[in-house]
């Protein structure tokens, strides 16, 4: 709680005190909500790799179905389309008060998504998966590019409204990308998506999740269902990427098919890897750096991803088990536990064992 009253506070540092010029732009409002955005995607994706250890690289597929879903919904895409409102939603602005209810679609849509996509494939493993959810990504943004008529093509969509709560006498609406709102938004479903990910790394279905990790063999063997395990993991995972996906159409207004390609996914995993993975702080971190350290070297123009992939390759090198691991997943890299770990290791998993 203490750190996000401390973060909702960042956008306002440079204007109560002057800062240079690097910190400046790392606390912009649009950077800030870029880098909740991700740290909502990291926290979805470390469900499904850090946890359940299942390597997702489609994971921007959820993404894309949050976005689209917002943009069909609101009548934007068929305003793209044919330059007029579409009939059977009525006229756009009526649905900037609605676009709370597009969430929850957002989230059925994904976690449909979710699950028609765990069924046939978690059978695989290892390697495997990791190809077939790379193709399901693409079968996704190919998708899009190719439905001229109903998500604007290559085209994209325009115009998707911005949200707005209007109750009695009281008004807040969005704006701009630059809105700060937008950061306060995604920080709060940000805490949300931490408070419900802890509780389930601590209950029954989390140690479910990290036998299968561990050993899937053993895990069935135990009778954990492992299938059922699986899709759960993979629905936690595609509705947060479906609540972001819906919040970043209505901040950026637009969308279209090449913003969700397969290196926003591999960049999403980098994020999960470097800050730890299985664990809920390194995946904030992890995103936070992945997002900001760029912004950063800005004045560096060329050499900034140079010195950004530089970074990310000492990290690798010297922290393998990323920047915040959990102590599991530490470890596990060490080798060895010693009395007074385990009972670290206890405390974190709860009474009931790992």
């Amino acid at each position: 709680m203490v750190a996000v009253v401390l973060a909702a506070f960042l956008p306002l540092l440079d204007d109560w005190f002057p800062l240079p010029g690097w910190a400046a732009r790392a606390t912009s409002a649009t950077a800030l909500a870029k880098t909740a955005l991700f740290t909502l995607f990291a926290l979805g994706l470390n469900v499904v790799v850090g946890f359940a250890g299942l390597l997702d690289l489609g994971y921007v597929a959820f993404w894309a179905i949050g976005a689209y879903v917002a943009a069909i919904a609101t009548g934007a895409a068929d305003y793209s389309v044919t330059g007029r409102a579409g009939e059977s939603f009525g006229a756009r602005p009526e649905w900037e008060m609605w676009m709370w209810l597009i969430l929850l679609l957002a989230i059925g849509v994904a976690v449909l998504a979710g699950v028609l996509l765990g069924s046939p494939t978690l059978r695989l493993r290892g390697d495997y998966l990791a190809i077939v959810t790379l193709g399901f990504g693409e079968i996704i943004r190919i998708t899009a590019n190719n439905l001229d008529s109903i998500t604007g093509g290559p085209q994209g969509v325009t115009s998707i409204p911005h949200p707005a709560i209007r109750v009695g006498g009281f008004e807040l609406e969005w704006g701009v990308l630059t809105d700060t709102k937008y950061y306060w938004l995604l920080l709060f479903f940000v805490a949300l998506w931490v408070v419900a990910i802890s509780l389930l790394n601590r209950s029954r279905i989390g140690r479910a999740w990290v036998a299968i990790r561990e050993d899937e063999i053993a895990a069935a063997a135990m009778g954990v269902p492992v299938v059922s395990m699986k899709l759960a993991a993979f629905a936690i995972g595609a509705c947060t990427a479906g609540v972001g996906g819906v919040i970043y159409a209505e901040q950026v207004n637009f969308i279209n098919p090449p913003t969700f390609n397969v290196l926003q996914s591999i960049l999403i995993l980098a994020m999960v890897v470097i800050g730890g993975m299985g664990s809920i702080p390194g995946a904030i971190l992890g995103a936070g750096v992945v997002v900001l350290l760029p912004e950063v070297f800005r004045e560096f123009d060329e050499y900034r991803f140079l010195i950004f992939g530089v970074a990310l390759v000492v990290v690798m090198a010297f922290r393998p088990q990323g920047l915040l691991p959990s102590r599991r997943r530490a470890l596990e890299l060490r080798g060895g536990v010693a009395g007074d770990q385990l009972s670290d290791v206890a405390a974190e998993v709860g009474p009931e064992g790992g």
